[in-house]
């Protein structure tokens, strides 16, 4: 290592140098003059490098073993006189590195030589050239040269290969031949090739040259071009692009700009549109061309978007953007606008914004909120088959914790498309209490009366229902609103609990004709029609009850739990001339008790199975009520059924069968230590250290929960039908089990079948009715079952686990906030290109979700609805991806909606076939081939069609 003296001592050392190059006289007694020892050991002192110590009369021994060492002397450690002359304005560091030094003092040249094998190196400033041949300083035109391969890399930004270069260090710029260099990038790393006639630390220019981001020996694919410009590592630019595969031209491209910069920058969108959008193939093709306008990085925690969209025919939309996100205050959102011009003159309006602040650790709000201005013309211009079927949802809340407890406020609204139906709940707010200890003392020393807890809550809401009428008026469209307040508390003393309610129910009906009011059913529907006069009714009803209960701990975990509650409420309606104000019912008193217990059954196991364990967890009810005295009032309001004595029984059943995996060969399952912690996953420890007992794996083999069923014998005697007594008319069973993840099963059943004799009584019959199923489940190629019966999709063993894989992007999201295929922005992250990793030859993974649903009612009037919704991702070769997303009527006999993709993985590059098809019978095919480095550098074909209102589908 050297620096940049001054001449003069340059030229001192010169002259010492030669002076050291003069040979020795000596006499015959071959002694030497000692004042020319003296003189070569000062001169030899002088020409020590840098860093050694100022001290000149004793060598250091540390700086003497690190020389031979091969390290140089005084690295790593500072030196006073070299730190004072670097301080000097117009001095540099300057670091040479090579087998030999030649230095021309007249001309003032240096020329360093690379050693056998090795490279010659000159570092200046964190500017670093390279060469296995030589390298030339001219100190007087300030150029540096380098022969053969050579390296320059600047203090930032990436290294540059070349054949060899010329580096003007005044101008800070150079020139090389046969330059290659790799730029980081995103998405992948980028390799440019060519001759490089301009180079400075803020831009480059590039002649004759080829690049790609294919990182094999021989690229499968090459961009060539005549002229690239990189500007500052972060944009690289070129004109005249040709795009090749492998030596086969297959595109031309004016010019293509590609960011070689981290993070986000402001800058244009690309344009999105297809090739059919410039070349018209049809009079009746709509052309599209979307994702014009300009993305803004306006600050580290913030961006914006704003965006056009044209599409012949139809409209001109712009989209525009904002999110934020600031992790310090925990506040993040975003607010998406999209605006419409229809080409009939109309305008329409599409919102979607989101926010989150958790203000502190107790206190947190969240928005949310999507709104469409038209849901027809939702339904008609949408190619996102999950848009047009789901609802668009609006909510809001506030969540605050105290000592005391905590408040929550919220609110929410949901739009069907399906019939424009608007539900709401605003506001809901709810007040919960922390449980509060009263009496506190030690367990030794406690009462009876000591640590009770008392708690309570509080809530009120209010929904709203508003339905779409038509120009009649239809009594099942109707508007209606509910208003529920409640109070609640609850003190406890050992197994003794106490608890208290208060609630208070109003419900109205909006909008109802005058002439229904009067007449009911039989009134004429000519007079029904929207716009005749109308008022709204109003029932509201107060109840309040209070009940004690003790639980008694019986045998194992059989539980007995004696309840004495009392009861009332009180009645108001807009519709009835004997309860126009609040009328009270006669309180009742209530007597109850509840019974819960499990049972166990053992069974013999069967294939890898030790044992079968049946659970059966039962519970019984059983409530009486006395008969009470009300007065005529109370008996025409609130009628005999209401006030009547109960004897009533419910009933609970519960069904579980679990097994018991065997234990492996050579297990030691009479261990019952604890074991190391480096050996306590296996249960196994060194010997004589203390180990733990292996837990065994209990799998549920069919889990079965049926609902309650209720029974009250007053109400079979005063019928005198045995089937009379039965509250409880459907019964549901829940299914579940382990060897389906993700299954749940529902399946509801109509018991009985109703009808009215002549003297009004009830007649009713045992007639079981599948009125629901519901029914959905996941399997993919990891599954258990599918592994034992060699389905499975990788190469494992059936008892080994598979290895966990990173998530892998969802196909069926769209293209971000400008996504065409939606009406209103969605503010989820765009879809990218999928990025899968190596995966062995033999990989045939494959998973599927598969949901049914029926609901069929008694009545023939109503029409049965059967719906088979299934999605399906599997990889049938090493490069194809296959995902399917679809919606079966069955009773229709046709496809509701469709979202097909088949992916082609081709090394750097991906090939899409799309199909979307919406249940309004919109549909959209698009073939697209990207560059998964730059997902804006795309080619594809596109066709549409607009067929609102006409639902088809493939039969």
């Amino acid at each position: 290592m050297s620096c940049e003296y001054p001449r003069w001592l340059v030229g001192t050392l010169l002259t010492t140098a030669c002076l050291l190059s003069f040979p020795v006289a000596a006499t015959g007694q071959e002694r030497v003059d000692s004042a020319q020892m003296r003189l070569l050991e000062r001169l030899r002192r002088l020409g020590r490098p840098p860093g050694y110590d100022s001290i000149l009369f004793v060598q250091d021994s540390i700086a003497r073993e690190l020389a031979q060492g091969g390290r140089r002397p005084g690295a790593g450690r500072a030196d006073s006189t070299l730190a004072a002359i670097l301080a000097m304005p117009g001095f540099a560091l300057t670091e040479y590195d090579g087998g030999r030094a030649d230095f021309a003092a007249a001309d003032r040249i240096l020329v360093l030589q690379a050693e056998e094998g090795g490279r010659a190196r000159v570092n200046r400033g964190g500017m670093e050239v390279q060469a296995d041949s030589s390298i030339t300083f001219d100190e007087a035109s300030n150029l540096v040269r380098a022969r053969g391969a050579s390296t320059f890399t600047p203090p930032e930004g990436d290294a540059v290969e070349s054949a060899g270069l010329v580096y003007d260090l005044g101008a800070g710029r150079g020139s090389a031949r046969e330059a290659r260099s790799t730029y980081e990038q995103m998405g992948g790393q980028w390799n440019v090739r060519g001759d490089m006639p301009f180079a400075s630390p803020d831009s480059s220019f590039m002649s004759h040259a080829s690049f790609t981001s294919c990182d094999l020996e021989v690229p499968h694919y090459h961009f060539q071009t005549d002229e690239i410009k990189i500007v500052g590592n972060s944009v690289l630019v070129a004109r005249g692009v040709r795009l090749y595969f492998d030596d086969v031209p297959v595109a031309w491209l004016p010019f293509i700009a590609q960011s070689l910069s981290q993070g986000r920058a402001s800058g244009l969108l690309t344009p999105r549109f297809s090739i059919n959008d410039i070349v018209r193939n049809s009079t009746g093709y709509r052309r599209r061309i979307s994702n014009l306008g300009f993305y803004w990085a306006m600050s580290d925690y913030s961006d914006a978007i704003i965006a056009a969209d044209w599409f012949s025919d139809n409209f001109f939309a712009v989209t525009s953007s904002i999110r934020y996100r600031f992790n310090q205050q925990f506040l993040d959102g975003s607010l998406n606008l999209r605006h419409y011009w229809r080409a009939s003159g109309q305008t329409e309006l599409g919102l979607d914004t989101r926010h989150s602040w958790e203000v502190d650790e107790r206190t947190q709000v969240r928005v949310s909120g999507r709104f469409a201005s038209s849901t027809d013309f939702v339904r008609q211009n949408s190619f996102n088959p999950a848009e047009v079927t789901q609802s668009i949802d609006s909510e809001g809340g506030l969540n605050r914790r105290f000592d005391w407890g905590s408040v929550s406020l919220s609110a929410n609204r949901k739009e069907y498309l399906s019939d424009d139906r608007v539900e709401a709940t605003m506001p809901s707010a709810n007040l919960s209490l922390s449980t509060i200890t009263l009496f506190r003392a030690p367990s030794n020393r406690a009462r009876f009366w000591n640590n009770m807890t008392w708690g309570g809550s509080a809530g009120f809401n209010r929904r709203t229902s508003d339905r779409l009428q038509g120009d009649t008026f239809d009594p099942s469209e109707v508007d209606r609103e509910k208003t529920t307040g409640s109070v609640r508390s609850s003190l406890s003393v050992g197994n003794l609990s106490l608890s208290q309610n208060v609630e208070l129910q109003e419900s109205t009906e909006r909008d109802i004709p005058e002439a229904y009011l009067l007449l009911g059913d039989s009134a004429d529907p000519a007079e029904l029609v929207t716009g005749a006069p109308a008022r709204s009714i109003t029932d509201q009803t107060v109840s309040w009850g209070m009940s004690l209960g003790y639980q008694q701990q019986l045998i194992g975990s059989t539980t007995l739990t004696p309840s004495l509650s009392f009861s009332g409420n009180m009645f108001q309606s807009d519709t009835s001339a004997l309860a126009s104000s609040f009328v009270s019912a006669p309180s009742r008193v209530s007597f109850g008790a509840t019974l819960k217990t499990d049972v166990y059954g053992m069974f013999p196991g069967f294939g890898g199975y030790e044992r079968i364990r049946h659970k059966l967890s039962p519970s019984f009810t059983y409530a009486w009520s006395p008969l009470v005295e009300p007065t005529e009032l109370q008996k025409q309001v609130f009628r005999s059924r209401v006030l009547q004595p109960k004897n009533g029984l419910s009933v609970t059943l519960n069904n579980t069968f679990e097994a018991k995996k065997a234990a492996p060969e050579g297990a030691d399952s009479t261990a019952a230590e604890l074991p190391a912690p480096e050996t306590q996953a296996a249960g196994a420890g060194a010997p004589g250290e203390p180990r733990r007992l292996d837990r065994p794996e209990i799998v549920q083999l069919l889990g079965i929960r049926t609902s309650v069923i209720q029974y009250d014998f007053v109400e079979a005697d005063s019928a005198g039908s045995f089937l009379a007594g039965f509250q409880t008319t459907r019964l549901t069973n829940q299914i579940s089990s382990d060897f389906l993840q993700g299954l749940s099963v529902s399946v509801g059943h109509d018991l009985f079948k109703d009808s009215i004799r002549e003297d009004e009584s009830l007649d009713r019959t045992f007639a079981p009715h599948l009125s629901s199923v519901n029914f959905s489940f996941s399997l993919s190629s990891n599954t258990g079952l599918f592994r034992l019966l060699g389905l499975g999709g990788g190469e494992a063993e059936p008892d080994q686990a598979p290895e966990e894989e990173e998530p892998e992007d969802d196909p069926f999201l769209g293209e971000g906030i400008t996504d065409e295929s939606s009406i209103v922005p969605t503010a989820g992250a765009p879809r990218r290109a999928s990025t899968r990793s190596a995966r062995s030859s033999g990989d045939r993974s494959w998973q599927a979700n598969l949901t049914y649903s029926l609901q069929r009612p008694r009545s023939d009037a109503a029409r049965a609805s059967q719906m088979l919704t299934g999605t399906v991702r599997l990889r049938p070769t090493e490069h194809w991806d296959v995902s399917w997303r679809t919606a079966y009527d069955l009773e229709r006999g046709a496809f509701n909606d469709h979202t097909i993709r088949l992916s082609r993985d081709i090394h750097r590059w991906q090939a899409n076939f799309d199909f979307l098809q919406t249940a309004t019978g919109n549909w959209q095919f698009r073939f697209e081939v990207s560059l998964t480095d730059n997902q804006d550098l795309k080619f594809d074909y596109q066709q549409r069609n607009l067929d609102a209102g006409r639902p088809s589908g493939f039969r």
